[in-house]
């Protein structure tokens, strides 16, 4: 009995959880115990019938392969006791979830006493209507009642969050990509983003001019900080400053808070909020900004898409 392990999408099923794992074609262990207990083909074929029942949308059949006092433990820790109670739970998912298909690639029994026998798995349980899939670790407790194996318990765990990879976590600024202005008072600030050649970072060139002539000019970094996880950025201006700011995304905008250093030694912080507007303007609110023991007057601006200038 084999199972193909496909990551995918996990879903919340009915009430309590779901199987949100008990899925299954069981094959032999990938690593066997060096003797396997003498009960064991008889406990694979009650998790291939409670698998079976399972796929043919049987909730009744499903229900007369657990004990009578079998439990069910979703991965929030929710628990259903009774095989009745587990029946109706997967009746009413069977109902909201036709065609649901459950796999289990079993890692070997293990006898813990006398007609209890413990088993770890790995489920994936599909929905090919919803186009779900769902992969969970589970634990399943057999129980010998009358002198049939039935299973007894069992507990799902949280499924494994998605790693993504700094060049996915990039995507969320691609709306920051490009050649940008904005004009306040008499200073212009021009912004050139890009992404870096590996894709694992936003590359922001700036230069501010006041009355046609170059006041600043800087670069800043912005990527996935390996400590923490969280989108940061480094920013370095010709002078001499640098500051650090650690960018969360809240909702269509971007909260920003920055600390830095000016090049003349006087500590800096700042709020920003960035908001796209459009693919072609960006919203900026500048709020709690303090340079040394100056606090300016908090500020909104519009960042503009300059045309790409053509290339000659």
């Amino acid at each position: 009995m084999r199972i193909s392990l496909r990551r995918g999408l996990a879903f919340g099923l009915v009430g309590v959880g779901v199987l949100a794992g008990v899925v299954y074609g069981v094959q032999a262990p990938a690593q066997p115990a060096a003797k396997a207990p003498a009960d064991e083909a008889d406990v694979r074929k009650a998790l291939t019938a409670f698998v079976d029942a399972f796929n043919e949308g049987d909730a009744k059949k499903l229900a007369a392969t657990l004990s009578p006092t079998a439990e069910f433990i979703d991965d929030s820790s929710s628990r259903v006791e009774g095989s009745a109670a587990i029946g109706d739970l997967l009746g009413k998912f069977f109902a909201d979830n036709k065609g649901a298909k459950l796999q289990i690639t079993p890692e070997g029994v293990r006898t813990i006493a006398p007609g209890v026998v413990v088993e770890d798995a790995e489920s994936v349980v599909t929905v090919p209507e919803k186009k779900t899939e769902s992969v969970r670790k589970i634990t399943i407790v057999y129980a010998k009642v009358d002198g049939a194996w039935k299973l007894a318990s069992i507990r799902e765990y949280p499924e494994e969050p998605e790693v993504l990879t700094a060049e996915e976590r990039m995507k969320d600024l691609e709306w920051f990509l490009g050649d940008w202005v904005d004009e306040a008072g008499n200073a212009v600030v021009h912004n050139s983003v890009r992404l870096s050649s590996d894709k694992t970072h936003l590359v922001r060139e700036f230069a501010m001019k006041r009355e046609g002539q170059d006041v600043l000019k800087g670069m800043q970094w912005i990527g996935v900080d390996p400590l923490t996880g969280n989108i940061k950025a480094w920013s370095f201006d010709g002078d001499g400053g640098r500051s650090e700011s650690t960018w969360t995304r809240n909702g269509s905008e971007w909260l920003v808070r920055s600390t830095g250093v000016t090049s003349d030694g006087d500590e800096s912080g700042a709020t920003y909020v960035f908001k796209p507007v459009s693919k072609d303007r960006i919203e900026l609110k500048v709020m709690h900004k303090v340079v040394g023991n100056t606090v300016e007057a908090d500020a909104t601006v519009i960042l503009v898409r300059q045309a790409a200038t053509p290339k000659k």
